[in-house]
């Protein structure tokens, strides 16, 4: 339920954009779809040229800014600085929030006033829709992500406002790729109580484009790693690696299941329902199409 400039805000998402017009509609519509709560949409498009903030302009009931800025987290920053809600999240253009996650979310942080950080499992789907993996993580373990890689994707991810106001909340904007995984170790170092919500919220789109697949991104990684502490000896970060494998096995996070979901086709939201069979939670990048820009 999107409000307006008067309402009370439980909730502010924050979209970074780029020339995404067509998975913008999508996720906007994922959002307009929460029941239940309150919530802000703050879309910060970076002067996109394929008719985004000509589309923005006609849609009164979000927030959206068109702007040069730095990169995506840069944009997303500056779209949480204008923000009135309670917590705080941010949903890329090619991913949704599953029906009722808002409110499952707020459910949470109400019953656990000394968590600060949520994060949940989630869908891996292609750009049209259609299932890849079904992603079930396990606890959030500071020495696999500074020795490995960040599991607790973005698009689950939510942060109650006082982090922000406390200014532990902020990316260092130098880097492009891996400043989510930098910001949630700085966050776990400050004594940050993070927890994972064993709760399907959200469908991660893969098309080829996806930020995770520029060459630079293996070398940032290891650079926030280093930052943080990780091991130099390769063969200990691979044994960590296994540790994370057979942790989640014993979760049951690679058994093949059955499951459905929705999935927005617009701003409206229409949603079109999907159902998968015995899908695990492998997948790789090259799963996707390449999409046509």
């Amino acid at each position: 339920m999107l409000t307006t400039s008067s309402d009370p805000v439980l909730f502010s998402v924050a979209t970074p954009t780029r020339n995404d017009l067509t998975q913008l509609r999508r996720c906007v519509g994922s959002v307009r779809g929460q029941q239940g709560v309150s919530v802000e949409h703050l879309v910060q498009d970076a002067v996109s040229g394929d008719g985004t903030p000509e589309w923005l302009a006609e849609q009164p009931d979000l927030l959206a800014v068109s702007e040069k800025d730095s990169g995506m987290y840069d944009a997303i920053g500056r779209a949480w600085r204008r923000s009135r809600g309670r917590y705080l999240s941010w949903l890329n253009a090619d991913e949704q929030y599953l029906p009722g996650t808002l409110a499952a979310v707020h459910r949470y942080f109400e019953s656990h006033p000394e968590v600060d950080v949520i994060f949940g499992d989630y869908i891996v789907c292609q750009d049209d829709g259609s299932p890849v993996a079904w992603r079930r993580e396990i606890p959030f373990r500071r020495l696999y992500v500074a020795n490995s890689f960040l599991y607790a994707q973005s698009c689950t991810l939510f942060f109650r406002r006082r982090l922000l106001d406390q200014g532990l909340l902020g990316f260092d904007i130098q880097l492009k790729y891996a400043s989510d995984k930098d910001l949630l170790l700085r966050l776990a170092d400050a004594g940050v109580r993070i927890v994972h919500l064993p709760q399907t919220l959200a469908l991660f789109g893969i098309d080829g484009n996806n930020l995770s697949t520029h060459p630079q991104v293996a070398q940032e990684g290891e650079l926030v790693r280093l930052r943080h502490g990780a091991w130099r000896l390769k063969w200990l970060r691979h044994a960590v690696l296994v540790a994370r494998r057979v942790e989640r096995l014993l979760a049951g996070a690679y058994v093949r299941r059955d499951f459905s979901y929705q999935f927005a086709s617009d701003e409206v939201p229409h949603y079109q329902q999907f159902s998968a069979q015995s899908v695990g939670g492998r997948y790789a990048l090259s799963d996707a199409r390449p999409q046509r820009r």
